[in-house]
């Protein structure tokens, strides 16, 4: 029998204030796993070393620029090191800080965005094995592409527009083309845009389908166990998922919904109890807790199962933290300022 209850022990630590945005990544070359936590009240992320057992060593910080909203990690200089990319919604740029490859990093430089960046993703998206950035830009609906030059700078932005109030972006191949596509929730439409990558950086017009009220995280897996991706979407203002799944050719079926606990922000997708079938993992702001929907391998998920937070959780990371081989979750509690892990306890 799959596991039910996959999530078991926790534990809390002090991070900076209000940590809003959460990753991780092996920083120190050393086979464990790390975090990187944004603290928007500090201006700063705050790094934690993993031991390997599901804990970690006190946090180090670096300036990020003014009110970090997010954070990413990815090789943005072609040294095999992971680097940190933050969106700074005051400010209007992203900073990009190059890792030394011993979880220490050089200071950020920034790079310019449209008004209001919310959230970031990393890819290929011209096809020259450089990493590029995709940053949605929330106050004038715009999604802007900054081409990697491989050694941890970037070209000038170039936008394309969005709906209204772009959240959250992903890039994955929707189409089978073998080229990064992008998609985004637009929250005041009501919808996630599609926009097709033409693999020389540039991408079409953006294609939308319906969800729920207020979308504001969007994920992207392959939900049914068809080789086709599917998308998965959380609704702030309806506490719902959206999934709609995808047929292989860049096109989604209409939502199917599913309860949340009130406000859901952040939403990730993986397999927490090991039955080859990808569930998801929800942080509901609203109500301190986070959902999970575990898969049943057809595209349809189970009734939420409900884990308490700290307070106003704010963003979440899976990983295998203990070194068990187990999916493990970190989730951000923005008016704590404070990160709980959850360790996974399936056998």
């Amino acid at each position: 029998m799959p596991c039910v209850n996959t999530l078991g022990f926790w534990t809390t630590f002090a991070t900076g204030s209000h940590p809003i945005s959460v990753t991780s990544g092996d920083l120190n070359s050393d086979t464990r796993l790390d975090l990187v936590i944004a603290n928007s009240g500090s201006n700063n992320v705050g790094v934690f070393l993993g031991k390997g057992d599901g804990t970690f060593e006190n946090q180090i910080m670096y300036a990020a620029g003014t009110k970090p909203d997010s954070v990413i990690t990815g090789d943005f200089n072609s040294d095999n090191i992971l680097d940190l990319v933050t969106v700074n919604s005051d400010t209007n740029v992203v900073s990009v800080l190059l890792g030394n490859g011993n979880g220490t990093f050089q200071a950020a430089k920034t790079y310019t965005t449209g008004l209001n960046p919310t959230s970031a993703i990393s890819g290929d998206f011209n096809s020259d094995n450089r990493q590029d950035l995709a940053v949605t830009n929330n106050n004038n609906n715009t999604v802007s592409i900054l081409l990697g030059n491989g050694d941890g700078s970037f070209q000038d932005q170039v936008t394309y527009m969005t709906g209204k109030s772009a959240f959250s972006v992903i890039s994955s191949d929707f189409n089978n083309d073998s080229q990064l596509d992008l998609a985004l929730v637009n929250a005041d439409s009501n919808n996630v845009g599609i926009l097709m990558g033409h693999g020389n950086g540039a991408f079409q017009t953006q294609i939308t389908y319906s969800t729920d009220m207020f979308p504001v995280s969007v994920v992207s897996s392959d939900f049914n166990n068809d080789g086709k991706i599917d998308l998965a979407i959380v609704n702030f203002f309806k506490s719902s998922a959206s999934v709609l799944l995808g047929d292989g050719n860049g096109n989604f079926q209409n939502q199917t919904t599913y309860s949340t606990e009130k406000k859901p922000v952040i939403i990730r997708a993986g397999n927490l109890n090991n039955d080859a079938n990808v569930d998801l993992a929800i942080v509901n702001s609203g109500s301190n807790s986070i959902s999970v929907l575990l898969g049943n391998g057809n595209g349809s998920f189970q009734t939420q199962k409900i884990y308490k937070t700290g307070n106003n959780p704010s963003s979440i990371v899976l990983g295998d933290f203990n070194n068990d081989t187990k999916l493990d979750l970190v989730v951000t509690n923005f008016a704590d300022n404070s990160a709980t892990v959850f360790l996974n306890t399936c056998p």
